[in-house]
């Protein structure tokens, strides 16, 4: 082992980690190219093909693939089909696939030909047939020239393009997808005189590090740095390694994991083929204080050693597998001094991800070929740890799932990604030895794990990670399934906060951006989002185009780049939703020019103030993907909304001029919606030829944007869809869901939105629940793909506010309102919050004719209660103590009992 060099400092303190002077270089290990992807991103034109003719790319594979991805090119709307085929310099298709248009958006690298088996290296033609429609395949005029091989990087693509079996000019977007290498480990040695005042070790490995001092972890937090869009910025933490230190020979080692900086794998958003990925990489910084005062440094560069590790294959969606025995014989070699990835290096500041809980299973059933499926009773987010015994070489392999076959067996396919999905593998190194063993750079979603292997395993459990935000709200009613949808979506919140909020730790682990603000509402009463969010606002703006779009998912390797207002709001709501929980306007502050630069281009595409561009509209409608009223209603109200807000923030920032403008082009958007979709037959909105739908009404009157001569005919329309159509029920998608239960409300009718919230069966929350499940599903059916999805809570924030009866009337808690329904089916609620101010709270019952309430408001608030038929209370800061009379409008029960709805219930309390 080579020893590394302390250099002295004469400065004694050590430096904080914003004025951090890294004396540190990127280091990664030589990679063979034949584990190099192979790859051409760039394109500057389209090469298009008709029916019955082929265009292709020959190439050359330096070692064995399993895939090979492209970037095609679909016309927009119309009808698609293609087909891929694999073939070998002799013509033979040695794999095939067929490509059309389906519920995921063509894009950057979107399509693969996913191998049966993984081919030798060797000269290969990658070629698309169009069948139905045009096809295009991106393509790069000229080649790009050669640069220096710097051991890490992708390898150019070196090949023909081909239009029918003739050669034409260019390069076609592709990338070949090699069988990567194992994972890299480096280390240092390094002499300490004495003894040690302080240490500090400031350390980033992407995609992850685990950095270890004399063999002893310098950290608990995993997942280590979190996601972002690395050649803009990266993310350091530094830990204090006092304790770990020693006098004499010290060593200081890093593992390093794939992570979405070096992603391998095929998958439909090309995370492999993002534009900053290389092999793992380190950069390390150990700094101490001496007992003379003596500052010490102890920096990664050329005279650290680099060599494979136990983890020999570590793929983004599929899983790990770890062989220590193979890092045991692994031959040691300098590293390689390489370029930073590009991004500015920051000290992180949000929180970790870190082991919350380990959990025994609930039960465990053998299966008919040894293997054992351990159920853990709740899905959650994690890995599995156990402990083995066996002989040397046998392999344990884990496979995780949400769900079951029907013979018992765990059932997890993942179409978006090539190869095993959530399967994990485990060698033994030593005959006899019990060893115990966790993946170290992956998570997966799951309930139940099966275990397989030729060893005896006598210890299972799993690993929840989880981000550990601090808990701020509580919220419990009398009515089982409105509890159960507001712990429901925390959990499932929490299930998905790693780095980004995700939309699944299964299938995507992406941070689609109207998941996160259509919950954000329902997830601020559960937990302190603000450097979280902080967070992943800082990659809205490092993820942004030229002009100003964010693109659906953030961070993005370059899918998903074009503009969608009902997705990507999530760059003007966000900050408002936490400027109205916090009262800080400084978040507003930090984003104003990226929410003005958004808002400027959405508009700037929107002229007559209709969305006519893609747009994921309505999300997820029942019994649908994309909502039958197509994406232009949903799009255009969102396009109304989010110009509003940012209208709200330049008035909060005090450019009222500005505000001013925004607020007549939300108007003209409005206005533009109303010509284009009001049926003054019926007084309701509606898109020809497809009948009434709730969300192309829902959300002009969730977003005011019905002329006032109107709103009572689209409001009574919308109780009759309810009430006569669906039966009670919801028949909306994502963004929809969030604002009906409000605008019943709001419109008169909490009943209705009590009838549609707490339904038992599809489509509604209530199914879920009675299925078993503890976290939410990705749509409206128990057989949904995801068993961890949280948007479709979003409406928790009605529940929150209506039913426990606290709602914010100004930012940052100053003051609230103590507001809770009125309505038989819920006659008690107690919620509470820690707002910025402090900790507000009501227990409220109804029995016997009166109100009792126990409300607490935090010394510098005010408290507003509004009950109906009485005048308002004003509370100042305490506790207090209220019972007063029931009111109701008419004689007898003025509320419809559960599941039996009906047209004339009103309620005369202020709307919420």
């Amino acid at each position: 082992m080579s020893v590394g060099s302390t250099v002295p400092e004469s400065l004694p303190p050590l430096a904080s980690p914003v004025s951090r002077q890294w004396r540190a270089q990127w280091i990664g290990k030589r990679t063979d190219p034949a584990h190099r992807m192979v790859q051409s991103l760039t394109s500057d034109q389209v090469a298009w093909v008709e029916p019955g003719h082929w265009l292709g790319q020959t190439f050359t594979a330096p070692g064995r693939f399993t895939a090979v991805g492209l970037d095609l090119v679909g016309e927009p709307e119309a009808a698609v089909r293609g087909r891929l085929e694999l073939c070998g310099t002799d013509g033979t298709v040695l794999a095939d696939q067929v490509v059309e248009r389906g519920i995921v958006r063509w894009d950057r690298f979107a399509h693969f030909v996913e191998l049966p088996e993984a081919l030798d290296a060797g000269e290969y033609l990658l070629r698309v047939q169009a069948v139905v429609g045009r096809l295009g395949w991106a393509t790069l005029s000229e080649p790009a020239p050669a640069g220096v091989d710097d051991g890490v990087s992708p390898l150019p693509l070196v090949g023909r393009a081909v239009r029918d079996g003739v050669r034409e000019p260019g390069v076609r977007a592709i990338g070949v997808e090699t069988v990567p290498a194992p994972n890299p480990v480096f280390r240092t040695s390094f002499e300490v005189p004495g003894e040690v005042r302080e240490a500090e070790l400031s350390a980033v490995g992407l995609g992850y590090g685990e950095f270890r001092l004399n063999g002893r972890p310098v950290t608990g937090d995993v997942l280590e740095p979190a996601q972002t869009t690395y050649d803009r910025t990266v993310l350091y933490r530094t830990y204090d390694v006092t304790a770990l230190l020693r006098p004499g020979r010290n060593t200081l080692t890093a593992e390093a994991g794939r992570g979405f900086y070096a992603a391998r794998g095929a998958n439909t958003w090309g995370w492999n083929f993002a534009r900053w990925h290389r092999e793992p990489v380190v950069l390390a910084q150990l700094e101490y204080v001496d007992a003379a005062g003596e500052r010490h440094v102890v920096a990664s560069g050329a005279d650290w050693e680099a060599a494979e590790g136990a983890v020999t294959s570590d793929l983004l969606y599929a899983g790990e597998t770890t062989d220590p025995a193979r890092a045991r014989g692994a031959e040691w070699e300098p590293v390689l001094v390489v370029a930073p990835p590009g991004g500015e290096l920051k000290p992180a500041t949000a929180p970790p991800v870190r082991r919350t809980e380990l959990l025994a299973p609930v039960s465990s059933t053998p299966l008919a070929d040894g293997a054992v499926v351990h159920d853990f009773g709740e899905v959650l987010a994690g890995r599995i740890r156990l402990t083995a015994v066996g002989e040397a070489g046998a392999e344990i392999v884990v496979r995780y799932a949400e769900q079951l076959d029907e013979d018992g067996a765990v059932r997890c396919r993942n179409p978006l990604a090539a190869g095993g999905t959530q399967v994990d593998r485990f060698v033994l190194a030593d005959s006899g030895t019990e060893a115990t063993w966790e993946p170290k750079f992956s998570y997966k979603g799951f309930r139940y794990a099966q275990v397989l292997g030729r060893a005896t395993v006598t210890e299972t459990r799993a690993v929840r990670l989880e981000t550990p935000v601090a808990r701020v709200g509580e919220f419990e009613c009398a009515d089982e399934v409105l509890t159960w949808i507001s712990d429901a979506t925390a959990r499932t919140f929490r299930n998905n906060l790693h780095g980004v909020p995700t939309d699944t730790p299964v299938y995507e682990k992406n941070g689609w951006t109207a998941d996160a603000h259509l919950a954000t509402e329902a997830v601020l009463h559960h937990v302190d989002l603000r450097e979280s969010f902080g967070k992943w606002l800082d990659d809205h703006v490092d993820a942004r185009d030229e002009s100003g779009v964010v693109p659906q998912i953030v961070p993005t390797p370059g899918w998903g780049r074009a503009a969608d207002p009902a997705w990507s709001a999530s760059m003007v709501l966000i900050p408002w939703y936490l400027y109205q929980e916090y009262g800080d306007p400084a978040v507003l502050e930090r984003y104003a020019e990226p929410i003005r630069t958004y808002t400027d281009r959405l508009l700037d595409l929107a002229p007559d103030g209709v969305w006519r561009h893609h747009s994921w509209g309505d999300w997820l409608s029942p019994g649908h993907h994309f909502a039958p009223e197509g994406p232009m209603p949903t799009a255009t109200m969102v396009l109304r909304h989010v110009v509003s807000r940012c209208a709200d923030i330049l008035d909060v920032l005090g450019e009222t001029d500005a505000a001013e403008r925004y607020r007549a082009a939300a108007d003209v958007v409005a206005t533009a919606y109303h010509q284009r979709f009001f049926d003054s037959g019926s007084g309701t909105y509606r898109v020809p030829d497809v009948g009434y739908r709730q969300a192309v009404n829902v959300l002009p009157l969730a977003f005011d944007a019905v002329p006032a001569e109107h709103v009572a005919a689209v409001a009574e329309g919308l109780f009759a869809d309810i009430e006569h159509r669906t039966r009670g029920h919801l028949d909306c998608g994502a963004v929809a869901a969030k604002h009906l239960l409000p605008v019943l409300a709001a419109h008169g009718r909490p009943d209705l939105a009590i009838t549609v919230a707490t339904r038992r069966d599809r489509p509604g929350w209530g199914v879920w629940r009675e299925a078993g499940a503890a976290t939410l599903m990705e749509s409206w059916d128990e057989t949904a793909r995801s068993h961890n999805h949280y948007f479709l809570g979003a409406a928790a924030a009605w529940i929150q506010r209506a039913v426990g009866g606290l709602r914010p009337t100004s930012p940052g808690w100053a003051t609230f309102d103590v507001a809770p329904i009125l309505d038989d089916r819920v006659e008690w609620a107690r919620t509470a919050h820690t707002t910025s101010r402090g900790r507000a709270a009501v227990e409220w019952r109804r029995s016997d004719g009166m109100w009792e309430l126990d409300v607490e408001v935090p010394e510098t608030a005010r408290a507003a209660v509004r009950l109906p038929g009485h005048p308002e209370t004003s509370l100042p800061g305490g506790r207090h103590a209220l019972r007063l009379p029931v009111v109701t409008t008419r004689p007898g029960v003025d509320h419809q009992p559960q599941g039996t709805p009906r047209t004339q219930a009103r309620q005369t309390r202020p709307p919420l």
